[in-house]
Formats: structure tokens, C-alpha cells, sequence
């Protein structure tokens, strides 16, 4: 007897009955029948498996259980639309994807019929928050997640994967594929705020504004600061955790890409973002009651997606990727140096992606990168406090250059480590 087959019809009820447990305790906690409950979702999950084992015997068997078992289906929504107020096909679905996990545990296919059992359990159970999620959604989110979906999973398989160019810099699949990474982290970003933004204060929320831009936050609450003076530290905390995001973003994308880099450029963005948190905990305990007042700026930030923005950053990566390695080639490492400098006035994603690239392409040693990247966000650093001396009032502006003046001392001592 071949006993594998008493483990695919164990996983199969396993997961089936999980399915049909969640049904069955919201059919009793919300007090309706709906199609399906513990019992009947665990036979289905059986039917598909046992259809997939005895096809092996007939090809007809499968094909006949499945027609039964839709014809089934389609027969209990049509009778179950007419007796419940609360006529939906959810249940229904939920039991024609347990029917075909069931299959998938029969040919097991163990991993995947998990996390597709997964799936349902957590769509099923997690009605509330979805629809109140939907209710909250924007038409230009609606539109920027479509376009993100454009740029993501259509433009990006029709891209050759092959180098042109002087350095062979220019690779479409590559450099489209860096838009769709770093506009992926930006959008994770502001959906994590509209979630989750409205239970958490202002450090987490803006730390995650971080990861979407901490130069456009700062730009933004340096005007705010300058129009309310009376409010100091809210605006401080504000900046420095944003800022300070932009260390760990650095971070995950470096972990991304390429995993010898990490171990050599944690140093300077662990030591610097470090600092910026130190300081962030500093001003915490001295916040002021107006500082939830700034989450309701936050929460009010715009999509960061837009196909316009990810263009630009698709030509300027390709712009850092070119000088970068025109600098190498002329200049050796002090070329390398001198773009992400400049790089850093604008952006540090397009230097960090294309140092990281560099690295897992054996093109730049790890140490030279990692000393351009942290030249780069020590740049970007330095922008953003000229942005507050400039636009900040006073005493936020001096509280701010404090701070990441230590960031900045701290940053330039790790170089020596690099």
C-alpha cells in the first residue's frame, strides 16, 4: 500500500477544515447560514483529492467530479440567493479554490496548497478591515495602483535583459526593473501609513513617510515650522526620524541586491541611523502636545507613484549608472566618489541600487561602493538641513543641524573603517 496517499488526504482535510472552520464560527458569531460550513468544506477539500488520486486510475473520474461539484456549487447559490439577506458568492468561491486545493495536495504539492489555504483563511477572516480599507481608497491611489501594476508585472517582461552602450551601462530589464523596486518600497510605505497610521504616533508614521521621501517631508515641515513658531520639537522629531529612515531604506535595498555589500556598508548606515534614532528618543520624551497634531500631516501624504516620477528616476539611474562607471574607468575610485556626491544632491536610491548592481556584477570592490554610498547619504543629509536652515524657523533649524551635524561626525568616522 502506497501511504503517501494517506498524507495527501490528510493535508488535503487538514487544510479544507481550517478553511470551513472560519466559516462556520462566522455563520454562528454573525447568526446567518451561509453556503458551507466546518463539515462541508472538510468534504470538499476530500473530493479534490480523491478526484486527482483516481484520475491516475481513469482520466474521466476528475472531469466528472469536478462538473458534479460545480454543477453543485452554482445549484446552492442560486437557492441560497433567494433565502439570505446576506446573498454573496464568497463562500462559494472560497469552496471551488479548497476543492482545487485539495487537487494540489493530491499532486503534492504541499507548499502551495498551504499558502493558497492561507490566503483564502486570511481574505474570509479579514472581511471588515478589506471593505473599510476600500471605502477609504482614493480615485488617485485606485489609479496610481494600476499604474504600478502597469509598470510591474507588463512593461517589465517585454524589457530585453541585455547590455548596450559605452560600459555596457544601459539594460533595459535591469534599469526598469530598479523603477519597479524602489516605487515597490514607496508604495508598501504609504499603504503601511493608511493602515496602520491611524493607530500608531507620529515616530513610526513618520518613519515610514521616510521610506517614501524624507527630503519632501522635510522640505514640506520646514515651511510648517516657519508659519508656527510657537511649535518647536513636534517638527524636530518629525524631520530627524524621517531623515533617519532613509539609512535603513539604504539598507533594505542593499540586502536586496547584493549580500557582500551588506556586511561592509551596515556599518555607516547602522552607525548613522543609530544616531538619528538617539536623537529622535531625545526629543520624544521632550515632545510637545501638538506633536500628534503633525500625524494628521503625514496620514494626509500624497500617493508617491505616478508614471511620471518613476521615468525620471529610470533616467536618472541611467544617468549615475553611466558616470559611475565612466569614473571608474577614468578616475578609478575617485571618480566613483565624486558621483555619488553629486548623486546625493538629488537622490540616493539611484547611487545605492547602482553601487549594489556593481558589486553582484564584480564591475566595483565592495569597499569602494560602500564609501560611495555612505559619501552619498552624507550628502543627502547635508542637503536636508540646508533645506531647514533656508526654510525652518530658527530654533527647529538649529536643533535639526545639532543632530545631524553628530549623524554627519558619525558617518565621516566610518569611513576610516571602509
Amino acid at each position: 500500500m502506497d501511504f503517501s496517499i494517506f498524507l495527501q488526504l490528510g493535508a488535503a482535510f487538514v487544510l479544507a477544515t481550517l478553511v470551513g472552520l472560519e466559516r462556520e464560527h462566522i455563520f454562528q458569531t454573525e447568526n446567518y447560514q451561509g453556503f458551507g460550513g466546518i463539515r462541508t468544506f472538510a468534504l470538499i477539500g476530500m473530493m479534490g483529492a480523491l478526484g486527482q488520486i483516481l484520475s491516475e486510475h481513469s482520466p474521466w473520474i476528475l472531469p466528472v467530479i469536478t462538473f458534479g461539484f460545480f454543477a453543485l456549487i452554482v445549484a446552492a447559490y442560486i437557492l441560497g440567493g433567494h433565502k439570505s439577506e446576506k446573498a454573496g458568492a464568497t463562500s462559494e468561491v472560497a469552496a471551488i479554490i479548497v476543492y482545487i486545493v485539495g487537487i494540489l495536495c493530491a499532486l503534492e504539492y504541499f507548499v502551495v496548497a498551504t499558502t493558497v489555504a492561507i490566503a483564502v483563511l486570511m481574505v474570509l477572516h479579514f472581511k471588515k478591515p478589506l471593505h473599510d480599507w476600500a471605502k477609504q481608497i482614493k480615485d488617485k491611489e485606485l489609479i496610481s495602483t494600476i499604474q504600478f501594476i502597469i509598470i510591474a508585472f507588463v512593461i517589465l517582461p517585454l524589457l530585453p535583459n541585455e547590455a548596450y552602450g559605452p560600459y555596457n551601462f544601459f539594460n533595459p530589464y535591469i534599469i526598469w526593473l530598479m523603477v519597479v523596486f524602489i516605487c515597490g518600497i514607496s508604495f508598501a510605505s504609504y499603504i503601511a501609513i493608511k493602515i496602520v497610521g491611524e493607530k500608531r504616533g507620529i515616530a513610526f508614521t513618520g518613519f515610514l513617510a521616510g521610506f517614501i521621501s524624507s527630503t519632501a517631508l522635510t522640505l514640506s515641515f520646514s515651511g510648517e515650522s516657519e508659519k508656527n513658531k510657537s511649535v518647536v520639537n513636534p517638527y524636530v522629531l518629525a524631520v530627524i526620524v524621517a531623515s533617519t529612515a532613509m539609512f535603513f531604506r539604504v539598507l533594505v535595498e542593499v540586502a536586496v541586491f547584493s549580500t557582500d555589500l551588506l556586511k561592509i556598508v551596515y556599518i555607516p548606515m547602522l552607525a548613522m541611523g543609530i544616531t538619528g534614532v538617539s536623537f529622535a528618543f531625545y526629543y520624544w520624551f521632550k515632545r510637545e502636545p501638538e506633536v500628534e497634531k503633525l500625524r494628521e500631516d503625514v496620514l494626509a501624504v500624497k500617493s508617491p507613484f505616478s508614471l511620471w516620477p518613476a521615468l525620471r528616476f529610470a533616467m536618472f539611474f541611467m544617468l549615475i549608472l553611466f558616470l559611475s562607471r565612466f569614473g571608474m574607468a577614468t578616475l578609478g575610485d575617485k571618480g566613483v566618489y565624486l558621483t555619488s556626491f553629486f548623486s546625493g544632491f538629488f537622490d540616493v536610491d539611484a547611487i545605492t541600487l547602482s553601487m549594489a548592481r556593481a558589486v553582484s556584477e564584480d564591475k566595483i570592490a565592495v569597499n569602494t561602493a560602500a564609501t560611495a554610498i555612505t559619501i552619498a547619504t552624507m550628502t543627502n543629509t547635508s542637503i536636508k538641513a540646508g533645506i531647514m536652515l533656508l526654510f525652518g524657523a530658527r530654533k527647529v533649524s538649529l536643533r535639526v543641524l545639532t543632530a545631524f551635524v553628530c549623524v554627519l561626525a558619525v558617518g565621516g568616522m566610518t569611513l576610516f573603517f571602509l
